[in-house]
C-alpha cells in the first residue's frame, strides 16, 4: 500500500471543496435545514370574515359571531344543532362552503370584554354599567336567566 504524498492530499482536499461547493449551489451561504417541509398554503376562506382555518370539517357546520375572535367561537357541530341553537341565540349557520343562514338571536356581546366571555356552554348574566370585576360569574343558563331578570341585565351564551 503507498502513502500519500503532498500532492495527493492536496488533490483530495480540493476535492472535497468542489464536492462541498456543489452540494451548497445556491444556498448563498445560508444553512438549510434537512427534513423541513414547507409552510401548508391556506387557500382564502369562501365566507366573509371566517378565516380558513376556522373553517368546519366536510359535514359540519358552526355557529359564528362577528363580535368574536376565531378562538373564542362556539365549536363545530351537527349541521341541524347549529340551525337550532341560531334560532334562539343568533349567529350565523356556517359550513365549510357558504354561510347557510343568519339569525338575529338573544346574544349581544357589545360592552362585554372577550376576557370576561364564559367558557363553552355555560351562560353568564351581563349587567350594563357595571365594571368587569363586579359582573356576575359565568353559571348555568337558568341561574344567568334569574340573575339577569332581577337585576335588568342580559344573558350571553357560548355553545359547546
Amino acid at each position: 500500500m503507498k502513502t500519500l504524498g503532498v500532492t495527493g492530499l492536496v488533490a483530495c482536499i480540493a476535492a472535497m471543496a468542489v464536492l462541498a461547493g456543489a452540494a451548497g449551489a445556491g444556498t448563498q451561504g445560508v444553512a438549510q435545514p434537512l427534513n423541513v417541509a414547507p409552510a401548508p398554503v391556506l387557500e382564502p376562506s369562501p365566507i366573509s370574515g371566517v378565516p380558513a382555518d376556522a373553517l368546519p370539517s366536510r359535514g359540519q357546520c358552526k355557529l359564528w359571531y362577528d363580535a368574536l375572535p376565531a378562538e373564542r367561537q362556539p365549536a363545530q357541530m351537527d349541521c341541524e344543532h347549529a340551525q337550532w341553537l341560531a334560532r334562539t341565540w343568533g349567529g350565523r349557520v356556517i359550513d365549510r362552503d357558504h354561510e347557510r343562514a343568519r339569525y338575529e338571536g338573544r346574544n349581544d356581546f357589545s360592552g362585554v370584554p372577550v376576557s370576561a366571555l364564559p367558557q363553552r356552554g355555560f351562560c353568564r348574566a351581563w349587567l350594563n354599567g357595571v365594571d368587569e370585576s363586579a359582573q356576575p360569574a359565568e353559571s348555568d343558563c337558568r341561574v344567568a336567566r334569574q340573575i339577569a331578570d332581577r337585576e335588568h341585565g342580559r344573558v350571553i351564551y357560548i355553545p359547546l
